[in-house]
């Protein structure tokens, strides 16, 4: 589990850099200042769901950096698209670690405005980073480890 957790870890910040232009630092502690879930299954060799919180305020950095918007320009349809994308990628970046001679079966990220329990389940873990923009959490929970 530990090897997963730093996969998921490598990927979170990979795709933050890369895509967004976001660099984030780990947070030793967990917190709760989200306003906004992203989420994504897959199924394969290993299987299980990822799921990120997002601040209002990162979510808008990340549209501004990914698609050159102004701050009166985003939309929350946007903001909506830009977080399933972002956990879209996450994902795919993780599982590409994971095993990239592996087909897996990815489904449709969803958002919402509601968070949901930030418990920690079996086979869970979770990790918080901070940013300049905000912040973000991810939780990934595996159910066939």
């Amino acid at each position: 589990m530990k090897k997963i957790e730093e996969m998921t870890r490598l990927s979170i910040f990979e795709v933050f850099k890369k895509m967004f232009f976001v660099f984030l630092e780990p947070l030793d502690d967990e917190g709760n200042g989200y306003d906004v879930e992203a989420a994504i299954r897959f199924e394969g060799p290993v299987s299980g769901e990822i799921r990120i919180f997002l601040s209002t305020d990162l979510v808008k950095t990340m549209v501004q950096n990914m698609l050159g918007l102004q701050e009166d320009e985003i939309t929350m349809q946007s903001m909506e698209d830009c977080s399933k994308e972002a956990v879209n990628m996450i994902c795919g970046n993780f599982l590409g670690r994971f095993d990239s001679t592996k087909v897996f079966n990815l489904s449709v990220p969803t958002f919402s405005k509601e968070i949901r329990s930030l418990e920690l389940g079996k086979n869970a873990f979770r990790t918080d980073f901070d940013s300049d923009g905000g912040r973000v959490g991810m939780m990934a929970t595996l159910s066939n480890q």
